[in-house]
């Protein structure tokens, strides 16, 4: 093997060292125990050999990744693993001798001549001699050779070299570097660090047999801290026993208390398939039976609510007749009682900090022992890792609140989650904030707070108001989301609440608490540190500022159960504990004021008041249009009256502008005109800035102030034929129409058009005029006047009413497409001035009255001509045609009514509409009721430009309202037809 390996042949490598593992690794059968145990420790020689030689060649790494079997990492781990085996068989020898001595003299045995001979000492009186061992004495002195061999320190070696081995081969396979955001990267580094939690576990578990528990201690909380990161709940567990034993036999019970509950938080969350398969035997029993597994809580829990005490007694122990809530209750009394008998007691104190441990040992700086990197369980215990097991039993969500209606004031709401099967005392709470002046300590309150209640009730009031924005185009999460900018939360139906301290926090449900807190100055404001006091002598404190921003939760389950705490739309900006206050005091209030109803192509007028409650020094307003989606709509104009006395064009992306100084008391009015072109939605968006920003929006919803109804007929029984090539469509008059939606016409067919207007709104208008815009392509021409139609005097239109128009119009030549008739417009204007009104969506801030105006500017007193026109100009888009010429036109004549048994004449009348003389064919079909005189199938020739008819004879002989027979026309030049339709005649009895 090492020969290929020199020679580079490594597939051949691979193939050898497989063949002699396979060969040579099984055990015969038949051996006794000393001979299994010494082919053990072959065994591992051999692949402790084997991972030297690939260490010191040059295998790429591609091929140890590809033949992870070879790899020097995974034959160390290996022979690790065949040596644990043989020392539990020296154990078990050791154990079937009763402990006592050796049962051979190794001293007696030396090496024979040969290679692998071994010759027993004999001696015979006085005479010293060496013969051949039997096979009894052979294993015997392999026995003898297993007591000697210190098993324990074999294995600690093989798992360190390949630890070594391990964390070389991560080096170098980083050489050609893998970008750490990278999915593989990512993927390779997370394998890699498993690996080296696992070789961490099995040193650790070294030291614990050869009772090094410091040592132990260190690597299992490196273990632990790997496994809680990427969420390997049934490894953790398997470390988490181990550690918490070890902590105990250490003395540790502050940190033993807390390993308990988080295994009974990690065993909760299993399978208990997965408990089975990844636990001994030993420990299985502890967390194997539920109400068991909460006794054990209970019982840690009591232990670590009464504080540091003489703990001799086994803090496992549970007994049957106490229940595992009143076993807490007791241990929470207990602590009350030494706290208030003791006058400095001491207490214990968790402290729940996150810690990015790549980042932390690059800022760590070296010890002052030859410059050696900052040990890995060192950094941990200097973050408290020790004790971030609390993240697994508490989930911790909430934020400051999205807006607050009193900005004089902040709220800072918190929701603790229980994942322990247990309930949970709670004595109390606070937060330690932090400014620019320093930091101070606020209690927290129990419920959600008065600010959050008043959230939760503009909401209820918003989602009734959802339904007409939806409408609209515009949902109730859309425009919350667009005022705030932010996803913001509130509280939920669901979360437990409970009204003063003491409070116990039951098994999977939510506690929340709220603090008002009054900013000290402008700047930045945040939450540092929350504490949770258990007990008197027990408390447990999340650093807030050392997990990353925006997180929804912290804790093991975001948010666990589907009962979150706070739900998307307002209230508490959940992950926000640093907010930033620019204004103390009282802000002015904004308000946003519109007509009521609000009209396409009429400028619309839209006041935005400012109200200063203090002296206001000067601020500036930003206003901007924003869609339903978020874009700035194009269809929208917005003008402003500015101090100049004239009207300015405003970007709606948005506009800045500013604002006079305004004492205490006083008022600003800025006018706005705002105009759409299409019936839609916007919201117009309106920031004050001084310099804290104050928000305020108003939904603008446009509406169409007419709907039309347009009607199209021609002359009755007129039918027109058309050749197949100009056909637009298969119609035998106007109303037919192909799927397109255009209405076929002939060359020459007088169409007459009824356009029928309604008002649809509560508005009353008056209809100043119309007009008709035909379009050039459409080939047709008007033939009478509109404006005879309207009069001299305006139409007064309100709600309801309709008008109809009539149009007369001659289609003059054929069109090769569909085009519309024109546009019909419509010039009107209200009949009273639109007034703008506060409504209760837009004065969220509450009313205020004005005492003073400032930069109010009526219409009156802008520059002439500047004011918007009152009159607005609406265009109604009229049906689309197609206009074909036709080959001739049919009209079928008989009279409306007969005698039975008299005869009556039956006239087809047709006329050539082309410059050609047409052949067609006529043929009348059949008809019940009637007696039929004449030729039923006849060809005549139409001159150009000519008329003609053809008249038959019918007798009915029946009474009532019978069709006549239809008139087929087909020319076969042209391979078309037209089929006349059936007319009825009333025939009355003879």
């Amino acid at each position: 093997m090492m020969l290929l390996l020199h020679q580079q042949r490594y597939a051949e490598v691979v193939q050898q060292l497989r063949g002699h593992l396979a060969t040579f690794g099984p055990t015969p059968d038949g051996l006794p125990l000393a001979a299994v145990a010494a082919h053990h420790g072959w065994l591992a020689r051999q692949y402790q050999a084997a991972a030297e030689m690939v260490a010191m060649s040059r295998m790429d790494q591609a091929t140890l990744q590809a033949h992870k079997d070879v790899s020097p990492c995974y034959l160390l781990m290996s022979a690790a693993q065949i040596a644990v085996t043989r020392k539990a068989l020296a154990d078990q020898l050791h154990h079937l001798r009763g402990y006592g001595p050796p049962p051979l003299d190794v001293s007696s045995v030396r090496k024979g001549r040969y290679l692998g001979q071994v010759e027993f000492k004999k001696v015979d009186g006085t005479a010293v001699g060496h013969s051949d061992m039997t096979d009894a004495q052979f294993a015997l002195y392999l026995e003898a050779e297993e007591r000697r061999i210190n098993h324990n320190q074999q294995v600690l070696d093989l798992l360190l070299q390949a630890q070594t081995m391990h964390l070389k081969q991560t080096g170098q396979s980083a050489a050609p570097p893998i970008a750490a955001g990278t999915a593989v990267g990512r993927s390779v580094k997370a394998a890699a660090d498993r690996l080296q939690a696992r070789l961490t576990w099995l040193i650790a578990e070294q030291h614990v047999d050869t009772h090094n528990l410091t040592a132990a201690r260190k690597l299992l909380l490196q273990t632990v801290y790997t496994y809680r990161r990427d969420g390997w709940d049934a490894l953790l567990l398997q470390s988490l026993l181990l550690l918490r034993d070890v902590c105990q036999r250490l003395k540790l019970h502050q940190e033993a208390l807390l390993h308990s509950l988080e295994l009974a938080c990690v065993a909760d969350s299993l399978p208990s398939s997965a408990n089975s398969n990844s636990q001994p035997a030993a420990t299985l029993h502890e967390l194997a039976d539920h109400e068991q597994a909460i006794g054990l809580a209970a019982a840690a829990l009591a232990s670590m609510l009464t504080g540091p005490g003489d703990k001799k007694g086994s803090i496992m122990k549970t007994s049957s007749n106490v229940s595992p809530g009143d076993r807490v209750t007791a241990a929470a009394d207990e602590a009350q009682q030494r706290h208030a008998n003791s006058p400095t007691p001491s207490a214990w104190h968790y402290t729940v900090q996150q810690l990015d441990l790549s980042a932390a040992l690059q800022q760590a700086p070296a010890q002052e022992d030859g410059g050696r990197a900052t040990n890995v369980a060192d950094v941990l215990q200097q973050y408290h890792q020790q004790e971030f097991g609390w993240w697994r039993i508490l989930t911790i969500a909430g934020g400051f609140m999205a807006h607050a209606p009193d900005p004089a004031q902040l709220q800072v709401c918190v929701a603790v989650y229980n994942q322990l099967p247990i309930p949970i005392p709670l004595t109390g709470a606070t937060v330690t904030l932090v400014d620019s002046k320093g930091s101070w300590v606020q209690e927290l309150l129990l419920g959600p707070g008065p600010q959050q209640q008043a959230a939760v009730a503009e909401q209820q009031q918003s989602a009734a108001a959802g339904q007409s924005s939806s409408a609209a185009g515009l949902s109730a999460a859309d425009c919350a989301a667009a005022a705030n900018g932010i996803h913001a939360m509130h509280i939920s139906d669901s979360t437990h609440t409970a009204t003063a301290w003491p409070a116990q926090l039951q098994p999977g449900s939510w506690l929340v608490a709220h603090a008002l807190v009054t900013p000290r100055t402008a700047g930045s404001v945040g939450v540092d540190q929350l504490l949770l006091q258990l007990s008197d002598l027990c408390s447990v404190s999340f650093l807030l500022s050392s997990f990353p921003p925006g997180r929804p939760a912290l804790g093991r389950l975001s948010l666990p159960g589907g009962q979150e705490p706070f739900k998307v739309q307002q209230g508490v900006k959940q992950g926000v504990w640093v907010t930033k206050v620019q204004h103390v005091g009282r802000l002015p209030n904004l308000q946003v004021v519109m007509p009521q109803s609000m009209l396409v192509a009429e400028f619309c007028l839209v006041e935005v008041r400012v109200h200063a409650f203090a002296a206001q020094s000067a601020a500036s307003l930003e206003l901007s249009l924003r869609s339903p989606t978020g874009a700035v709509p194009g269809q929208v104009t917005m003008l402003a009256a500015l101090p100049d006395g004239k009207l300015h064009a405003l970007s709606t992306e948005g506009h800045a502008m500013q604002l006079p100084e305004l004492a205490a008391g006083s008022s600003f009015s800025q006018r706005l005109w705002v105009r759409s072109t299409l019936a839609s939605s916007c919201r117009l968006v309106a920031v004050l800035s001084c310099p804290a920003q104050v928000h305020q929006s108003a939904d603008l919803h446009f509406v169409e102030p007419f709907e039309h109804v347009t009607r199209l007929a021609g002359e009755l029984g007129v039918h027109t034929l058309v050749a197949p090539a100009q056909s637009f469509a298969n119609s035998s008059g106007p109303a037919a129409s192909d799927s397109a939606g255009a209405v076929a016409l002939a060359v020459g067919q007088v169409i007459f058009a009824q356009v029928l207007i309604r008002a649809v709104h509560d508005v009353e208008l008056q209809l100043l005029g119309a007009q008709l815009e035909l379009q050039k392509d459409a080939g047709l021409q008007v033939m009478n006047k509109l404006s005879d139609q309207l009069g001299d005097r305006p139409l007064q239109m309100a709600c309801g009413s309709v008008y109809c128009l009539l149009l007369h119009l001659v289609p003059l030549g054929a069109t090769s497409s569909p085009a519309s008739i024109g546009r019909l417009q419509l010039r009107w204007k209200r009949r009273q001035p639109v007034t703008p009104s506060l409504s209760t969506e837009n004065n969220a801030q509450g009313r205020v009255q004005d005492t003073a105006v400032a930069g109010h500017m009526p219409t009156s007193d802008l520059a002439v001509g500047a004011a918007p026109t009152e009159e607005v100009l609406t265009s109604l888009e009229l049906p689309q045609v197609i206009v074909q010429d036709s080959l001739l036109t049919v009209k079928v004549v008989a009279p409306h009514s007969a005698t039975a048994g008299i005869a009556f004449p039956f006239t087809l009348q047709m006329s050539n509409m082309t410059s050609q003389p047409q052949e067609v064919t006529i043929a009348v079909q059949e008809a019940t009721g009637f007696v039929f005189s004449g030729e039923k199938q006849q060809n005549i020739t139409l001159a150009p430009r000519d008329s003609s008819s053809l008249t038959w004879t019918l007798v009915a002989h029946a009474s009532g309202q019978i069709p006549v027979p239809s008139v087929r026309v087909s020319s076969g030049r042209f391979s078309c037809h037209v089929l006349t339709q059936q007319a009825h005649v009333h025939v009355m009895p003879f």
